[in-house]
């Protein structure tokens, strides 16, 4: 039996998958290669894949001659991300279950290991030294890690917003959480903006770079298509549905049929009411800017 710890506890598969089909978006293609230095013709590693959003995203940015290798620990996201590249005949990719402390990589064997917000639950020290050992002399290791404290996040008035009943509904079914989220190291290694250049600095990497990405959410943006405002907002939807999904098989006697019942139909008439603002071109300018750190260095 394979391990789905983290899908099945933490983060769902539509969690991860939809957010970074919003976040890396190919008009931000050029921007996400080059501070990542990721050229055609490299082999290119993901650890901590998860479903593969990036990996694809990668395969189709730098095209056939390059070779892409996701790598996770669970099970359900390697073989989903193998089914999705599959389906979009992306043959440049590999997927393969393994640890980030002990990746199933011969040394020397790669160009480029990125990661992206997997550091902050693994020691930082062995997640670093593993990509190096990967990596082929001038080979480059980038780290992104999100900064939430450090996002922009708006709720104007006229935002449909949560219920008291929604919120209480929500509360009930979450109880006990953190309690899940210590069990399995969620954000337990989180590491300070200072101390990451700093540690591959003291691992011996050079040509060390830091950057910052800031990638705007923002329904109302005019650079949306109607169909990408719409896109959003659903997947904004499917996202929570699929927390509530989580919730209930972590906490089985969190809620009763009726409740989940209820709480699931409010969050349906939540977001109908935001769906409805587009569909009647009402601006309200409900957005969110995440900021991501990348720390990138170079290998002897």
């Amino acid at each position: 039996m394979g391990n789905n710890i983290w899908s099945k506890n933490v983060q769902g598969i539509l969690m991860l998958d939809l957010s970074r089909e919003i976040r890396f978006r190919d008009d931000r293609k050029d921007l996400f290669l080059n501070i990542l230095g990721l050229k055609e013709g490299m082999t290119v590693v993901d650890v901590g894949c998860g479903p593969g959003a990036i990996t694809r995203k990668l395969s189709n940015w730098l095209g056939d001659k390059t070779k892409i290798i996701g790598i996770d620990r669970d099970t359900t996201f390697i073989n989903y991300a193998k089914e999705k590249a599959k389906e979009q005949n992306m043959y440049n990719i590999s997927y393969l279950e393994g640890d980030a402390l002990k990746l199933p990589l011969e040394d020397n064997s790669v160009d480029a290991c990125m990661s992206h917000t997997v550091i902050e639950h693994v020691p930082n020290k062995e997640f670093l030294l593993e990509q190096k050992r990967v990596c082929k002399p001038n080979g480059r290791v980038s780290v992104m890690c999100a900064r939430p404290n450090k996002y922009i996040k708006t709720e104007p008035k006229l935002l449909p917003k949560q219920s008291e009943r929604e919120k209480k509904l929500l509360d009930k079914l979450f109880k006990g959480t953190d309690e899940i989220f210590k069990k399995y190291n969620v954000g337990k290694y989180s590491v300070d903006p200072v101390e990451l250049p700093t540690l591959f600095d003291e691992l011996g990497f050079k040509d060390i770079q830091v950057d910052g990405i800031a990638i705007p959410v923002a329904i109302d943006d005019a650079r949306n298509s109607y169909k990408e405002k719409v896109i959003i907002v659903e997947t904004q939807k499917e996202q929570l549905l699929e927390v509530v999904s989580m919730g209930l098989y972590q906490n089985k006697s969190g809620l009763s049929d009726k409740e989940e019942k209820e709480l699931k139909q409010l969050i349906e008439e939540r977001f109908h009411k935001r769906l409805e603002l587009i569909k009647d071109r009402k601006y309200i300018w409900d957005y969110t800017i995440f900021l991501l750190q990348v720390v990138s260095g170079m290998v002897d």
